[in-house]
């Protein structure tokens, strides 16, 4: 217990000295705060005194600058800006910008300055002299496209086969002109000064001329590739010099193979060919060559329509930067008003033309059609070249070219009511019936387009009601309206038919029934007529039979002279020698003047022209054979080949060359 006590006490001790210590250490502190607080409060306003100081001079500094930038910058702002490069014009700009900023200082603190006027006035000068610089640098840089160009970017995105096909524009998208003055357009834009008139004035122009020379371009091709435009000079060429590439060759083949396409269709359809007397080629010449035409102007339209895609996609592109994005659309809209206005007449001018050939029964109506699914197969491409601008105008173009096709169509059938033309005098295929297999033909191309279009029409929506058929509805409205040209056509034929004599009358009605069912048996057609008739192939052979079976009967005259009224005794009287000698003379004539008529008869069907010929042996060999065999031998002349001049295979052979202008 003594040694813990003693141990306690002398922790007690401790305790108290390291008490003591620490309340030394206490009162020393205490000292040293009182004396560094008052030093910290002095270097604390110090440093205020500094910062104010820094500001003031700042701030004086700005103010100096402000007084003094007008004299510093007017000799740099006078000179106007160097646009070699966007660097070079950054530079101007910020001497735009110190002006600015000085603007807004005199304008807030001292609007009375006669320094504010100074600065206004240089201020001014700058952007009138960066405005003009821009304007410079963007009619430097506006040049149309090439007609060639246009064509090139059509046949990369048309044309699989094209290769290796170098397209420039006016100014490509990352050329050093172009960011320049985007530079400069995104600072004017800033300023409240956007370039929008100086672009109008420029680009508006600029994608006209390109467009019409690009029409220009297709129609001096045009009239190169048609046979009948030629020079005679061959070696008169205005594009002997230029070299021809590839896309230009693959735009040469279509245009040719769009010139040539009525006669070859033609004379591969009727198996006709061309020699002294008049057939449906040789009549058809001129309607070929005006048919040739009419696709060339709607197929003109179309080019024009895809030029102006890509001129306005080009465009689209160039201004993208130059302007606002707000202020965009309704510039890209004016800058391709005029082509909009330029693709409208050639549109209109080309749909006329078609309703022309309409009126006239020509195949070349057809080619609005052709020239409203060119139209159809653009639109995408034309608003996405638009975006952000409307493509209202291009929409109005298309549904006026719709409504023109639609009207085609009825001028088509009123063109067959009202033809006056006559008959051909070999009563070979009627042109008519040519042209109207090769407009349904050339229809059937363009069913996905003319059934929406008919539909809108009240008298097709009745008629498709009645037509009970689960099959596309596109395909039944071309039905309804081929029944409706071939019902009118028929009837057209059959009034023309009246000109002619029974034989040629039988000879027209069947060259043009069977020219018409097998046009449409060979183009797929009879399957689609069917749609809206049924019983349309079993009407066409009725009506085949029917006409074969008028053309034989126009032998009867033939016949009655192989025909006796009473048979002959034994021995032939004077009176019956004289019958003898009638019947023989008479079929002779007969014969002969059949033979000459119907020599200059015309049947382009190998097939039929052959089975007419064995109709015509089985319907007069047997009869005459008889009469022949029976009196040829019978002592009824003195000089029997006066009468009796053909024989039985005499007679064939006659036979064998009707229809045969070389027989």
């Amino acid at each position: 217990m003594k040694e813990l006590k003693t141990a306690a006490n002398k922790s007690s001790a401790l305790a108290g000295d390291v008490c003591n210590v620490l309340w030394a250490c206490e009162k020393r502190l205490q000292q040293l705060e009182t004396a560094v607080l008052p030093l910290y409060g002095e270097t604390a306003k110090l440093q205020r005194v500094h910062e104010n100081m820094e500001k003031t001079a700042k701030s004086l500094d700005h103010v100096i600058n402000n007084y003094m930038v007008a004299r510093e910058l007017a000799d740099f702002v006078t000179a106007g800006p160097n646009t070699a490069s966007p660097d070079t014009l950054n530079s101007y700009l910020e001497a735009l910008n110190k002006l600015a900023e000085a603007q807004t200082y005199f304008n807030k603190n001292n609007p009375q300055s006669i320094e504010l006027e100074n600065i206004n006035t240089l201020y001014n000068t700058g952007i009138s002299k960066l405005e003009s610089s821009f304007e410079e640098l963007l009619n430097r840089n506006t040049r149309p496209l090439s007609p060639t160009t246009l064509m090139d970017m059509i046949a990369l995105e048309e044309d699989s086969s094209v290769e290796s096909v170098s397209v420039t524009g006016s100014a490509s998208s990352g050329s050093p002109a172009l960011e320049t003055m985007r530079v400069a357009a995104g600072w004017l834009s800033d300023a409240g000064r956007a370039p929008v008139a100086p672009l109008l004035a420029a680009r508006a122009p600029a994608a006209k001329q390109s467009l019409q020379s690009f029409k220009d371009y297709l129609r001096a091709r045009s009239m190169g590739a048609s046979p009948h435009m030629r020079p005679k000079n061959p070696l008169h060429r205005t594009d002997s010099a230029k070299k021809t590439s590839k896309i230009q060759k693959v735009l040469e083949k279509r245009a040719n193979k769009i010139m040539l396409k009525a006669s070859q269709t033609l004379e591969q359809s009727t198996g006709l060919a061309i020699g002294p007397r008049r057939s449906i080629n040789e009549s058809y010449t001129e309607e070929t060559s005006i048919e040739a035409l009419d696709e060339c102007e709607a197929e003109t339209a179309g080019e024009v329509a895809a030029g102006l895609c890509r001129v306005a996609r080009a465009e689209q592109r160039y201004l993208l930067g130059l302007v606002p994005l707000p202020r965009l659309p309704e510039l890209l809209a004016a800058v391709m008003k005029e082509c909009f206005n330029m693709l409208a007449t050639d549109v209109e001018r080309a749909t006329n033309r078609c309703r022309r050939a309409a009126s006239r029964c020509r195949p070349g109506a057809a080619a609005c059609w052709t020239l409203l699914a060119r139209l159809t197969r653009l639109q995408p491409e034309v608003e996405r070249a638009l975006t952000p601008a409307t493509p209202a105008p291009y929409i109005s173009i298309v549904k006026g070219c719709q409504q023109v096709c639609v009207r085609t169509l009825e001028e088509w059938v009123e063109g067959l009511r009202t033809d006056s033309s006559a008959p051909p005098v070999d009563g070979t295929v009627h042109q008519l019936a040519a042209a109207a297999l090769t407009l349904l033909h050339n229809l059937a191309d363009h069913v996905q387009l003319l059934g929406p279009a008919l539909s809108t029409e009240p008298s097709y929506a009745r008629a498709a009601a009645q037509v009970s058929t689960t099959h596309d509805r596109n395909a039944a409205m071309l039905a309804i309206y081929m029944r409706k040209v071939l019902a009118q056509l028929n009837l057209v034929l059959r009034s023309k038919s009246e000109q002619y004599p029974d034989a040629l009358k039988a000879i027209f009605r069947l060259n043009n029934t069977v020219y018409l069912l097998q046009g449409l048996q060979r183009s797929g057609l009879l399957d689609v007529l069917m749609l809206a008739e049924s019983d349309c192939e079993t009407n066409y052979r009725h009506m085949i039979s029917e006409y074969r079976a008028a053309y034989l009967q126009s032998w009867s005259k033939l016949l009655a002279h192989t025909v006796l009224e009473e048979a002959l005794p034994a021995k032939l009287r004077d009176k019956d020698r004289q019958i003898l000698k009638d019947k023989f003379a008479s079929f002779n004539r007969e014969l002969e003047e059949c033979t000459r008529v119907q020599r200059g008869y015309s049947v382009p069907d190998a097939e039929l022209r052959e089975s007419l010929k064995r109709d015509n042996k089985e319907a007069i060999l047997p009869p005459y054979t008889r009469f022949y065999d029976t009196y040829a031998n019978l002592p009824f002349s003195k000089n029997p080949e006066k009468y009796i001049k053909y024989s039985p295979v005499q007679v064939a052979a006659q036979l064998d060359g009707y229809f045969d202008e070389t027989a």
